[in-house]
C-alpha cells in the first residue's frame, strides 16, 4: 500500500474542521483533491506525532468524510501551519534531521533572514523595497532624507503591529496604525517604543501604491509548484484598504476582489504588461527562495505596484492565505491552490520510491 502524504495543520483548524466547523483552511478540499489524484493523504497536528515511536494519529478520508487513523510519520508532509513556540519547531527539526521532507520546510519564516536572501539574486533586487533592522538612528537618518517608512515585527503576520511613517513640514511625521496622527520626533520615539517593547522590527521603504477608485492595494499572488515540480501562478487578489487606511490585509478589513480587475481601473491602458511582470518577478523570487530551500512549494507573495506600473516584492508568506481567492469569487483558483502542492507532494513521493532526489533546478 502507498506511503500516505501528511497535512500538518494547526490543531484548533483540525478539531474545528472534524466537528463540521468551518475554519479559514478548507480542510474538505485536501479530501477532494486526493480523490481527483488518486493519492493517499493522512490530516493531523504536530500535537499528536511521536517522534520516538515515529507514529502519529491523523484523519484519513474516506467516500463519506473523515476517519480517525494511526499511521507512520509520512516522508512527505505538506506543511500548513506556523509556529512561534519551541516545543513544535524541535518536533520539526528532529523530524527533517530523519530525512521527513517539508513542504514548505520549517524556519522561513524570518522575514531578516528572507530579506538577505532575496538581496541576493539580481533578477529580484531590482523590486525589493529597502529593508533595514529597526535602530532609531537610521529611522531618523532615513526620515531626513524625505523616506517614507513602513514598520512591522520581524516575525508576523496579517497586519499587525505594522506602521506607515511619512516625514512632513519641519520635524513632524504623520504617522499612521488604525488611525493617523502628526507627532515631533520626539513624541515618534516614545510611541515606537511604547508600542514595540522588547520585540524584533524591521524598517521597509513605503511604496506608493496604485489606488482602485482612491484606495491603495496590493496583491496576494500565490507561486506553487505543480506535479511537474514547475512553478505556477494560479491568479491573484487584490487586497484594497479601507478608506483612509494603508494597510490591505483582509484581516485589517479591506475588500478583496480580482487583481486583475484593481490593475484594469489602475492601469487601463497597460493590464496585461502589467499582469505580465507581475507574474515574473514572482515566479524569479519563488527560485531565489528554493534556492535556499529547496523543498519551498507553496508561497503567498505580497506584492505592490506603485503608482508608475512598477511591481514590487513587499513580503514573502509560507503559509498563503488562500481563503483570499474565495472571497474574492474566485473558486477554479481556489482550488487549485489546494491542488497544486499535493500533486506537488505526490512527484516528490514517486522519486523517493523509485530511489531518486530531487533538485529545484531539475524543474525550473
Amino acid at each position: 500500500m502507498p506511503q500516505p502524504i501528511g497535512v500538518l495543520v494547526d490543531k484548533n483548524t483540525l478539531a474545528k474542521s472534524m466537528r463540521g466547523r468551518s475554519t479559514t483552511e478548507r480542510i474538505g478540499l485536501y479530501r477532494s483533491v486526493a480523490r481527483e489524484l488518486g493519492i493517499d493523504i493522512i490530516v493531523f497536528s504536530i500535537e499528536n506525532v511521536s517522534t520516538s515511536q515515529n507514529r502519529l494519529t491523523g484523519y484519513v478520508p474516506t467516500p463519506s468524510g473523515w476517519k480517525r487513523a494511526y499511521a507512520a510519520i509520512p516522508t512527505v508532509i505538506h506543511k500548513r501551519v506556523l509556529y512561534r513556540s519551541n516545543a513544535p519547531l524541535q518536533k520539526l527539526k528532529r523530524l527533517h534531521r530523519r530525512g521527513t521532507i517539508f513542504i514548505n520546510p520549517p524556519l522561513m519564516q524570518n522575514k531578516a533572514k528572507m530579506s538577505r536572501t532575496l538581496a541576493n539574486d539580481l533578477a529580484v533586487r531590482p523590486h525589493l523595497p529597502q529593508t533595514f533592522p529597526y535602530r532609531w538612528d537610521l529611522l531618523a537618518a532615513l526620515l531626513d532624507r524625505g523616506v517614507g517608512i513602513v514598520l512591522k515585527p520581524r516575525v508576523g503576520s496579517v497586519g499587525q503591529g505594522i506602521m506607515r511613517l511619512i516625514p512632513r513640514d519641519g520635524e513632524r511625521v504623520e504617522l499612521t496604525k488604525s488611525s493617523t496622527r502628526l507627532l515631533s520626533r520626539a513624541a515618534l520615539r516614545r510611541r515606537i517604543r511604547a508600542s514595540i517593547g522588547s520585540r524584533r522590527y524591521l524598517m521597509q521603504q513605503y511604496v506608493n501604491l496604485a489606488r482602485y477608485h482612491g484606495r491603495p492595494f496590493d496583491l496576494r499572488v500565490p507561486v506553487q509548484r505543480d506535479e511537474s515540480g514547475r512553478w505556477r501562478l494560479s491568479g491573484m487578489v487584490a487586497k484594497v484598504a479601507n478608506k483612509h487606511a494603508f494597510l490591505t490585509n483582509a484581516g485589517q478589513g479591506g475588500l478583496l476582489l480580482p487583481g486583475e480587475t484593481a490593475l484594469r481601473h489602475a492601469f487601463p491602458t497597460s493590464t496585461p504588461d502589467i499582469v505580465q511582470r507581475v507574474g515574473e518577478v514572482a515566479v524569479n523570487v519563488a527560485k531565489a527562495v528554493a534556492r535556499e530551500h529547496p523543498y519551498a512549494a507553496d508561497l503567498g507573495l505580497d506584492m505592490g505596484v506603485d503608482v508608475d506600473g512598477k511591481p514590487w516584492l513587499i513580503e514573502v508568506n509560507s503559509r498563503d492565505q488562500r481563503y483570499t481567492f474565495h472571497e474574492a469569487g474566485m473558486e477554479d483558483a481556489f482550488r487549485s491552490l489546494y491542488r497544486n502542492p499535493l500533486a506537488f507532494c505526490a512527484h516528490l513521493m514517486q522519486l523517493v520510491e523509485s530511489g531518486k532526489s530531487w533538485s529545484p533546478q531539475d524543474n525550473p
